[in-house]
């Protein structure tokens, strides 16, 4: 079976070597000059040290075309989602399966990728990829359990042939708005424990963090109108959880930024790799008319982009007025 992977940072490079195993596997990548880097060293840029399988072709996006049984696994930031979409819209590839492994929401409509696919390409057969997977752990050869979330059990059943490999193992899920919203969401919580790791404070703080925010977080899902079981499972409290406690979690490395007084842009600059918890963020600001109780998440908003002088206080009279 042919797999192509768009995307080329480190969560696409992880999927693409995992799959190869027993897949043929192509990696695209924005450009020839990014491609021709990457087959110079077999390495990705955004994960030097983990060398990429010698029968992953490495080719930019686009250099041949994709058929209907072809599975296309799309690993790159949101916010680009709907360029790609139409790229491959005007390129003529209408109709094959597309799995979605990027993280995130439009801000300003809170369309999910799943949306956005279906408004250009509603031909092709769509599932998200999702759930607790820092793409590092996986590369160091950690095992971890993903969400494949379809309307359609038939591409389910079909993917978890197709892409059974030795460490990354599936749930299935038809809950595929739900299951996007969730992972847009828990990078916002992950940015509070960073923001806290930064200002120094260790588990007692954590523990108030995830459990508040985790509330938040239902609180969300359910005006979204997100089945509970979608919010506790692995791709909603399990991925939750991951993203908080992991030292690899960009998301945590940024709000660590954050607390350590780098400036928004400054921060993002120093993570070096697309934090979607900012972009939720900016959609949970366009929420607040609906008077959700969100003071967790609200107070974070205002750490991320109103500059707050005093960041410790702001967190700590934040969680100290919150009861229950």
């Amino acid at each position: 079976m042919r797999v192509f992977v768009i995307g080329s940072g480190n969560w696409g490079t992880v999927l693409a070597s995992l799959f190869a195993g027993k897949n043929e596997v192509y990696l695209w990548t924005i450009n020839e000059e990014e491609a021709e880097l990457i087959r110079r060293t077999h390495e990705s840029p955004s994960l030097p040290g983990f060398k990429i399988p010698l029968s992953i072709t490495i080719e930019k996006k686009f250099t041949q075309a994709v058929q209907p049984d072809d599975i296309v696994i799309v690993a790159i930031p949101s916010r680009k989602m709907e360029e790609l979409v139409i790229e491959f819209k005007n390129t003529g590839n209408h109709n094959f399966i597309f799995v979605n492994a990027s993280k995130g929401v439009e801000h300003t409509t809170l369309r999910t990728n799943y949306e956005t696919v279906r408004m250009h390409l509603p031909e092709v057969r769509f599932a998200n990829l999702s759930g607790p997977t820092i793409a590092r752990e996986l590369a160091e050869g950690l095992p971890a359990k993903a969400v494949l979330a379809s309307s359609d059990v038939s591409l389910l059943l079909h993917l978890q042939e197709i892409l059974d490999n030795e460490l990354l193992k599936f749930d299935f899920s038809r809950d595929v708005v739900g299951s996007e919203l969730a992972a847009a969401m828990k990078g916002l919580i992950a940015i509070g424990v960073g923001i806290s790791d930064g200002l120094g404070f260790k588990t007692n703080i954590f523990g108030l963090i995830i459990t508040y925010g985790l509330r938040e977080f239902e609180t969300v899902m359910k005006f979204l109108k997100v089945p509970t079981q979608t919010v506790y499972g692995i791709a909603g409290i399990g991925d939750l959880i991951t993203t908080c406690i992991s030292e690899n979690s960009r998301n945590r490395t940024f709000g660590k930024y954050l607390a350590q007084g780098y400036k928004l842009e400054e921060a993002l600059k120093e993570v070096g790799m697309e934090v979607e918890g900012v972009s939720m963020a900016k959609t949970i600001r366009r929420m607040a008319q609906f008077n959700l109780s969100i003071p967790l998440v609200s107070c974070l908003t205002k750490i991320i982009f109103d500059g707050v002088e005093d960041i410790r206080k702001e967190l700590l009279e934040t969680l100290n007025n919150i009861s229950g």
